[in-house]
């Protein structure tokens, strides 16, 4: 007869944590590339046009939400719904920037400063427009837990993304000036998904996770819709 230890199934060294993250984004391109992979066996994967938001609190880190929302049949003789229908489904994802740079500017104001010159005593400025412009983007978070050989990495790929929230900036003496922005997810008709999951790196171990072992598939099969 078997012991509850033996068939507990605890396993404390799949308990992860995102101790180091970066977010890359890039303006949406017809052209761009599906990413499938962070790590290609001797380093990291990041692909062309993505850069990084750079430096973000560490309190809030990166937010992941989602919102879900459900329509029920109801039916006589029974108290609860006899059928459930998931009517929505929103991912997405809420970071405080801290880098006051083109692109953190960009996202909080919701403009493109492409086309913005610097005079020659050292100015620039830009204009915020009346109706802004809806403008996408791809986004690429990147954490990671561990070093050198003992790395792993978790990626999440949003493939049509649009910043769809900017929270209040303070100009106090206290904190530095911050760029928050909330990116939401929507499907992208060329990948066919809002939102990808990639894990990766030396140290990770698929098979206790439940996969496959490497090199049975092309590393993807995700669910069907």
């Amino acid at each position: 007869m078997a012991t509850f230890n033996e068939v507990k199934g605890h396993n404390r060294n799949l308990i992860r944590k995102t101790l180091e993250m970066s977010v890359f984004i890039k303006v949406y391109e017809d052209d761009d590339e599906e990413i499938t992979q962070v790590w290609d066996g001797t380093g990291l994967v990041v692909p062309t046009g993505y850069n990084s938001v750079g430096l973000v609190t560490k309190s809030d880190g990166a937010s992941w939400t989602r919102e879900q929302s459900t329509s029920d049949t109801e039916s006589m003789g029974y108290a609860e719904p006899t059928r459930r229908d998931i009517t929505s489904d929103i991912t997405g994802i809420s970071i405080v920037m801290q880098e006051s740079k083109r692109q953190t500017l960009e996202l909080y104001h919701g403009v493109d400063l492409a086309g913005v010159t610097v005079d020659a005593n050292g100015n620039f400025y830009f204009d915020r427009p009346s109706r802004p412009s809806v403008r996408r983007y791809r986004v690429l978070a990147l954490g990671k837990e561990g070093d050198g050989p003992e790395a792993i990495y978790l990626a999440r790929w949003l493939p049509n993304a649009q910043v769809t929230e900017n929270g209040e900036q303070a100009w106090v003496e206290e904190t530095e000036i911050q760029y928050p922005a909330t990116l939401t997810a929507f499907t992208d008709d060329k990948f066919g998904t809002s939102f990808r999951e990639i894990w990766g790196g030396p140290g990770l171990d698929a098979e206790a996770m439940g996969f496959p072992e490497p090199g049975t598939g092309g590393g993807g099969g995700g669910v069907e819709g």
